[in-house]
């Protein structure tokens, strides 16, 4: 997926899930370390893999993302929940993702 189809898509996504507008957008691009492994617990937010990486894997409740995965016939692009991650290089190696934060919503009561 690229920046600018994740930027078309979300909209519609967040749509979909009954966010609307209601959401804010960060750009991260994480930094991954030979051998490196993160966590991101995400579990009301939604990264989208905004670039296709090598000797990496990203794995959530939504799917995997990893081009030396065999066994899957799907690559997963929208990540949430528990994500991990996992640099196969002996290299540093880049991870661009677009987060997606949910507004909470409030109500507010009117007083009489």
């Amino acid at each position: 997926m690229t920046i600018n189809l994740a930027l078309e898509y979300i909209p519609r996504r967040m749509q979909e899930l009954g966010y609307k507008g209601n959401y804010y957008i960060r750009f991260r691009h994480l930094v991954l370390q030979a051998n490196e492994e993160q966590t991101i617990d995400a579990y009301n937010q939604f990264y989208y893999l905004v670039e296709e990486a090598q000797n990496v894997r990203v794995e959530s409740e939504t799917g995997i993302f990893d081009l030396s995965e065999n066994t899957t016939n799907e690559m997963q692009y929208e990540h949430q929940s528990k994500i991990q991650i996992k640099n196969y290089s002996s290299g540093i190696n880049h991870l661009r993702f677009i987060q997606v934060i949910p507004k909470h919503k409030t109500t507010i009561k009117n007083k009489k």
